[in-house]
């Protein structure tokens, strides 16, 4: 095995090969009489002639024979300096320096250098005798043996110990740990040792081997801490949650709730930690909550809609941690390979990294720290942006402390997965129950009420800061600081609204899979239908300005995408003098010379940036179908009934330019009737497909119809022409692997293998292979893509099991459109897994390719909830035995 190997092995904690059986305590331990001796001679005075003569002695000879071979090894290597020579560094050098050196992280110590703690091997006798005489034991973390300052001890007379009292010493192996923790400490909380650690630490008990290391039993409400967060026996009133009130909130605070966060499953649980955290923030520091809450999002640290995203690429992040850590860079790579985790290869090279002796202690790193350091990096351009982003990095690494995991959590935030399983709607949450009075945290029905009202104001209006602002708002001036009532968060509703310029989540449809479901969800009441266009959800704002703005589904703003689109929807505003507004529409490729509507894919191939208007190739038409806000007013509580009246009455209609979406309204429904209404329902659909469209949208009309952003509603019902011969509704899934093409589909990816999105576990979950429905073009196109997006091992936020082994993995870049014919349980795929049987997944059984979303990042795929529902709306119990149901094309 070679010492790379070995290396490797040993920094995860497995032994080599041969060294299991034989720990050699002799040369691990090293007595004061060799500290002493390796010491450079200082002028001898008669006292220390008089010790070297007794050396010689027979005595001292014979004490000489009984040392271990390795001790007087070691002794003749020690080197000597001339005397009278100042020196500035010295090392001492063992057997065992070229195995010190195969570590990468750790280095050698100067001898001006104190250690940072007196590790204890002695037994308690020499422990006093020591610290008398200023010895420091030995650091076998940093690969240095105990010596004494000479600036202090020059002149001082150094006699060995005798031999009896040196035969005390207590033996302690290499691999074990030397105890710095002295007895009364171990009477006192966690959170009381370290300033940093969060409140809620002060009740967690772990086993003694895995102090400091949050477990999920620790994770209980008991442990979670209090509502006031703060230690009862603290001293201090002020020192509640880890840090004083006024202080900068230390980053490690929010690292241990992220490791508790990690290892507790229990959703209501993780909300609980988040909440006592924010509780503290709050109380303490709550100029900072904001910061706080966009590192728990990680992925955005802005306003989705500012586009403020972080994600840096893994080459970067490796060297910065080789170089923050003096580590090289190939070395950490294969560590990561290994590992799997970037995040912890971090921690393990920085709690292994010696500290070299500084003047200045480095400054604590604060979440504020954290966060404008992000915020920076995720704002650079240029050429030497890389350089920079590097710097950044290594600079955060470096101030991380070496006994927390602030380090681990730093690199999995610029890599934008913590992968701790935190949902942003358990942000919510979790910052609801914070805001809480204290007595109505234990309510349900409470709690159920303040949440509508906060994610209510986040659906109109998405930005943190805001809400943020708002809580805290209302917070200091009610009650004196013990928490809102429920009642009083309706206030939110006055500071967080709809706003022309700030998109809100579109209202989405659920889909259905015949016409009888239609029918009783809108028995004895109307209905309309309008045609499903396919094409982009586009989202129209007119400001009070003037100013227009599009955004996409996902908050992208396409303005610059779309400048036809803005003059359009200026001239069908010009006629009634429309101020402000924000319409709700579809914008669709059509060919002016025909006034025919084209496919999606059509769309797709328009420029994304810096479009001229004079030099567009592909024409497009809006058809809006709802207006949420105008002039000034909100219409989201307005019936869709009468929002469609405003819509056609405010804007002027132009064929192939602005146009309203085709629909057809259906009276009250009786029992009678249901056959004839069926047949009105899919004689419509039949010409929506004629019309080049994707099928219709079903909505109420009068009762339940208001516009509910952010949510997919049993209110609209999407009705597919595919949907009544297949699954009900097509999923977006992400290819994450190929195999290789045989026979005449050889040179190229023969089928793919597609995963599903599961946003609460942040992992791409396996659903099915796609061999079918591709022809040999969009093949070899498919596989010239990829060649840039091929990786050499699975990436670890991939769940897969051993039954899943394609040739080759992708990036996750991308997302497609599949129609399948069923769904069903599958030990081979882990999509839905836990959802629907316990330890089995979810397989999409005879997939067909439809198109490529480029509407939709990875991360919007379908998701796993939403593939359990689609199997259940089935009625069936059908079961996989794991094997192929796709034509086997390979």
């Amino acid at each position: 095995m070679s010492k790379r190997q070995q290396s490797i092995m040993s920094f995860f904690g497995a032994k080599p090969a041969g060294t299991e059986d034989s720990p050699k305590p002799s040369t691990s331990v090293k007595s004061p009489k060799k500290a002493t001796e390796a010491k450079s001679p200082a002028p001898k005075s008669p006292a220390s002639k008089k010790t070297m003569s007794e050396s010689k002695s027979p005595v001292a000879m014979k004490n000489k024979e009984d040392e271990p071979v390795a001790s007087r090894k070691k002794k003749a290597a020690t080197p000597t300096t001339a005397p009278g020579r100042k020196r500035l560094k010295r090392n001492v050098v063992d057997d065992d320096e070229d195995d010190d050196d195969d570590d990468p992280f750790t280095t050698k110590v100067s001898s001006t250098q104190k250690p940072a703690a007196k590790q204890a091997v002695e037994s308690e006798e020499d422990d006093k005798e020591d610290e008398d005489m200023g010895d420091a034991a030995d650091d076998e973390d940093m690969g240095g043996t105990a010596e004494e300052d000479d600036d202090v001890v020059a002149n001082v007379e150094k006699t060995p110990k005798p031999k009896a009292e040196a035969s005390k010493l207590k033996q302690t192996p290499a691999t074990e740990e030397p105890k710095t923790e002295k007895p009364e400490a171990k009477k006192t909380s966690e959170a009381k040792k370290v300033a940093m650690e969060p409140f809620f630490a002060k009740k967690a008990e772990t086993p003694k081997k895995d102090a400091g290391k949050a477990t999920p039993k620790a994770a209980t409400p008991a442990a979670v801490g209090d509502v006031t967060g703060y230690n009862e026996k603290e001293k201090d009133p002020k020192k509640r949650g880890g840090w004083k009130a006024g202080d900068a909130v230390p980053y490690a605070a929010l690292a241990r709730v992220f490791a508790i966060i990690e290892e507790t499953s229990g959703r209501l649980l993780i909300q609980d930690a988040l909440a006592d955290f924010f509780r503290s923030v709050i109380e303490l520091t709550p100029t900072e909550l904001v910061p706080c809450i966009y590192l728990c999002v990680c992925t955005e640290l802005a306003p989705a809609y500012e586009n403020v995203q972080i994600g840096i690429g893994d080459a970067i992040l490796i060297k910065s941690i080789g170089e923050a850590t003096g580590t090289n860079a190939k070395f950490v790579k294969e560590l990561y390979q290994k590992e799997g985790d970037l995040g912890k290869v971090a921690l393990n090279a920085r709690s292994k990294q010696s500290t070299l002796f500084t003047f200045q202690k480095p400054k604590l790193l604060s979440v504020q720290n954290v966060y404008s350091d992000m915020v920076k990096i995720a704002r650079m351009t240029g050429n030497n942006s890389q350089a920079s982003k590097c710097s950044i990095i290594k600079s955060l690494l470096v101030r991380c402390d070496k006994t927390s995991e602030e380090a681990k959590y730093v690199i999995r935030g610029l890599q934008g997965k913590l992968r701790i399983g935190l949902a942003g709607q358990s942000i919510l949450m979790a910052l609801t129950q914070a805001f809480l009075h204290v007595k109505e945290s234990s309510d349900k029905a409470k709690q159920a009420e303040a949440l509508m009202c906060v994610k209510r104001a986040f659906s109109e209006y998405p930005n943190y800061e805001t809400l943020a602002q708002a809580l805290l708002t209302i917070f200091e001036r009610e009650n004196g600081g013990k928490g809102l009532h429920a009642s009083q968060f309706e206030e939110l509703a006055e500071m967080c609204h709809l706003t022309p310029g700030v998109p809100v989540s579109p209202m989405l449809a659920r889909p259905t899979k015949s016409y009888a479901m239609v029918l009783d969800r809108f028995q004895d009441q109307p209905f309309t239908c309008e045609y499903k266009y396919d094409g982009e959800r586009a989202q129209i704002h007119i400001l009070d300005s003037g100013d227009i703005s599009i955004f996409s589904r996902n908050f992208e703003n396409s303005t610059e995408r779309f400048p036809d689109v803005k003059l359009s929807i200026l001239k069908a505003a010009k006629k009634n003098n429309v101020t402000s507004c924000i319409v709700d529409a579809e914008v669709v490729a059509v060919d002016k010379s025909t006034n025919q509507r084209l496919p999606f894919q059509v769309l797709s191939t328009r420029s994304r940036k810096n479009v001229v208007l004079s030099e567009i190739k592909v024409q497009v038409c809006i058809y809006a179908f709802d207006v949420i806000y105008l002039n000034g007013q909100s219409l989201l509580r307005e019936p869709l009934q009468k929002r469609r009246e405003i819509l056609k009455t405010m804007f002027e209609v132009e064929d192939g330019s602005f146009e309203l979406a085709t629909s057809l309204d259906v009276p009250n429904t009786k029992e009678d009737d249901m056959e004839a209404t069926v047949e009105i329902v899919r004689t419509f659909l039949e010409e929506a497909v004629k019309g080049n469209c994707e099928g219709l949208m079903v909505k109420t009309l009068e009762k339940d119809a208001t516009y509910e952003p952010a949510n997919r509603s049993h209110k609209w019902l999407k009705l597919k022409k595919d949907y009544l011969d297949g699954i009900g509704d097509s999923t977006d899934l992400v290819p994450v692997g190929a195999f290789y093409g045989k026979g005449k589909r050889t040179g190229v990816y023969g089928a793919y293998l597609l995963a599903c999105y599961d946003p609460e576990t942040e992992m791409y979950q396996c659903i099915t292979k796609l061999g079918t429905g591709l022809s040999d073009e969009v093949l070899q196109t498919f596989t010239n893509q990829f060649k840039d997006k091929t990786i050499d091992r699975p990436r670890n936020d991939y769940e897969i099991n051993d039954l899943i082994k394609p040739d080759v993995w992708f990036e996750p870049s991308t997302v497609w459109e599949i129609l399948g014919a069923d769904l069903s349980i599958s030990p081979k795929y882990t999509a839905a897994i836990g959802h629907v049987a316990k330890d089995k997944g979810i397989s999409l059984r005879f997939p067909r390719f439809i198109r490529i979303r480029d509407d939709k990042t990875t991360t919007q795929a379908t998701t796993a909830a939403q593939i359990a529902d689609l199997y259940r709306a089935q009625g069936l119990n059908t079961t996989n035995d794991g094997g192929d149901d796709e034509d086997d094309l390979l």
